[in-house]
């Protein structure tokens, strides 16, 4: 049998506790439409790989293969979100692999599973993969300097809330043509252990925390946009601020020059996925933001890649394609 699934990109909301003042990493999450990792797999014999990172994608594939004792997979990497600029496409190809290869034999695995079985930490993309939506990850109870992304085991966040996304509400993402590549692994580990080894801003967290339950949560619910835009600005700035030691400005430095132009045009928030290079602007309606986008575009100068996408609430997709 050959399948075929499809998975959302994520924008990260603000990471609101990144020393464990309550818990590492307490994070609302979003699911993007675009950009998508599509894979494809069907039973084989052996291990045939076609994609353009095959070495990776043959680790996550042998843990697969080994776990349910499988004969072997034919696997191609269709498409993927790009790789580390805050879209959370690492986590989105391993359980990409994960689920083609176990739905080709009729395994019907649950994410969670699949990503322990993967070895993956996560700050709450499984969810996103899962359910899609608005997800709010519980983040990790770990001590401070502990290793997170390179840890021996799969950590894995609770799911305190997932609730769908107002479908007309839209983002124009901003990613910056000149960048230095985001932290991840080994150096995102020592990244923290830099910023945690400072004092804790507890005034900035508290409010990160007070923002999210009191203002960006209810404002999903009940629709109001203004509420939820201004919501998304203040955690970002707070974020921001928290981060300011280690990542230099509020926002990434590559991308900072984005953000004034945003918001001269008419978004009504702004933010930075994780630690970017991605940046976003919010909108409530399409026909706002396709007209808020062309003078974005102007403005950014052909300096930095434009699109608008909406919220995923569906998760991922999966189909039979023979």
């Amino acid at each position: 049998m050959k399948v075929r699934v499809s998975a959302p990109a994520r924008l990260h909301l603000g990471d609101l506790d990144p020393f464990g003042v309550g818990r590492f990493g307490y994070a609302p999450l979003l699911a993007l439409n675009e950009p998508r990792t599509i894979v494809e797999a069907s039973e084989s014999n052996d291990l045939k790989i076609n994609a353009l990172n095959i070495k990776e994608v043959e680790v996550y594939a042998k843990k697969i293969l080994k776990a349910y004792n499988l004969p072997g997979v034919d696997i191609k990497v269709v498409s993927q979100a790009p790789r580390h600029f805050g879209f959370g496409s690492t986590t989105q190809l391993a359980l990409s692999i994960g689920k083609a290869v176990t739905l080709a034999y009729n395994l019907n695995v649950k994410a969670i599973e699949l990503l322990k079985i993967l070895g993956r930490t996560s700050t709450g993309g499984v969810y996103i993969f899962e359910h899609g939506g608005f997800v709010i990850a519980g983040g990790l109870k770990i001590k401070v300097g502990e290793p997170i992304f390179e840890s021996d085991k799969s950590l894995i966040p609770p799911l305190i809330l997932h609730t769908q996304f107002p479908e007309e509400w839209c983002f124009i993402i901003a990613i910056p043509l000149k960048f230095q590549s985001s932290p991840y692994g080994e150096i995102e580990d020592k990244i923290f252990q830099e910023l945690q080894s400072k004092k804790p801003p507890l005034s900035l967290i508290y409010k990160n925390y007070f923002l999210l339950a009191s203002k960006m949560i209810p404002a999903i619910l009940e629709r109001d946009s203004i509420t939820f835009g201004n919501a998304l600005t203040e955690i970002q700035v707070l974020v921001g601020s928290i981060y300011k030691p280690v990542q230099g400005t509020i926002f990434n430095p590559a991308s900072q020059w984005i953000i004034p132009i945003l918001k001269k045009c008419g978004v009504l928030g702004v933010g930075q996925s994780s630690w970017g290079p991605t940046v976003y602007g919010f909108i409530d309606d399409e026909d706002k933001a396709r007209t808020i986008f062309k003078k974005v575009e102007e403005e950014v100068k052909g300096k930095a890649e434009l699109f608008i996408t909406k919220a995923d609430n569906a998760g991922a997709k999966y189909e039979i394609i023979n």
